[in-house]
């Protein structure tokens, strides 16, 4: 297959992610607990072949380092992107992302981002919900990833 027969919107779509980005954002507080800064790096690069993006992160969480590696990539199958996560606690994760009008949402099983890319590709920003109770969708976190200049 040759490059010009791989590049489809899907594959157009994670390029615009690949690079350096600044990372900051916040978890929202609640009665229990304060608001929490973030702040670190992410990187996205093509590994071989550019089907697939690995994913870095590299994020201190108030004054938690935490680390996570995740492999994206475009499911002809089911018309998703799917998204596995390892980090440096020991969790890993599965999600499905779907881009759609400008507009990506990340679902986990407990987990939901809702954003996109905005200031011509060099912000990606967006909020996290967490599913309370099993059933309803709450502001978790809030995200802002900036490539710098």
């Amino acid at each position: 297959m040759t490059k010009e027969e791989k590049i489809t919107d899907e594959h157009e779509q994670l390029s615009r992610f690949v690079g350096r980005w600044n990372t900051e954002g916040k978890i929202s507080a609640t009665n229990a607990t304060p608001e929490v800064k973030i702040t670190g790096t992410d990187n996205y690069e093509w590994l071989p072949g550019e089907y697939f993006l690995l994913h870095k992160v590299d994020v201190l969480v108030g004054d938690d380092k935490n680390e996570t590696f995740e492999v994206i990539g475009f499911d002809k199958l089911n018309g998703k992107y799917t998204m596995q996560h390892y980090d440096n606690k020991g969790n890993s994760g599965y999600m499905i992302a779907t881009y759609e009008k400008g507009v990506w949402i990340f679902l986990g099983e407990s987990l939901k981002f809702t954003g996109g890319f905005k200031k011509e590709d060099k912000e990606f920003s967006g909020i996290w919900e967490q599913l309370t109770n099993g059933k309803n969708w709450s502001h978790f976190m809030d995200i802002k990833l900036t490539k710098p200049d």
